[in-house]
């Protein structure tokens, strides 16, 4: 019977670092992820402002490296379908507004274009860096929160 209290003590410590650690790794691909689509956002503004190349061929000739960090497993030559297939970890402001700028591009003149990337390019920019600037404090917390979580249960259940 001593056996089983010992075992079920070491289940719960055990899913409060392991569920710690995941939470941990999810902020840091949340963050990856905004970086990511604001790097695409950005090649996507350098190609059309210097080839003037549609919508369709610059996601189609896209840095594997760039889709990556975005999520995207195979690439797409329409924005819409490439956010629709993406697993997003944004918050819900980030998906509306990439959703609206997937709206938005590819059918106007280059210049309107531009105008919605450097729009859409100065909306999403304060998102990364605030959630840059908060990642330490939620890596904190996500890796001694849900350990003293844990902890604590652990000493009602005693």
């Amino acid at each position: 019977m001593h056996f089983f209290r010992w075992l079920g003590v070491g289940v719960i410590l055990c899913c409060g670092i392991f569920s710690g650690l995941f939470f941990a790794a999810f902020e840091r691909r949340r963050l990856e992820q905004a970086e990511g689509f604001l790097s695409l956002l950005r090649l996507i503004r350098l190609q059309i402002d210097c080839f003037s190349a549609p919508v369709s061929r610059i996601l189609a000739e896209c840095d594997k490296s760039v889709l990556a960090a975005c999520g995207i497993a195979s690439p797409k030559t329409d924005f819409k379908a490439l956010l629709r297939d993406t697993k997003l970890y944004l918050s819900e402001e980030m998906c509306r507004l990439l959703t609206d700028f997937a709206g938005r591009l590819g059918g106007s003149y280059r210049e309107e274009q531009l105008r919605c990337c450097e729009y859409y390019l100065a909306r999403l920019a304060p998102y990364c860096d605030t959630l840059r600037a908060e990642l330490p404090k939620r890596e904190r917390m996500a890796l001694f929160l849900p350990p003293a979580l844990s902890v604590a249960l652990i000493l009602l259940l005693l």
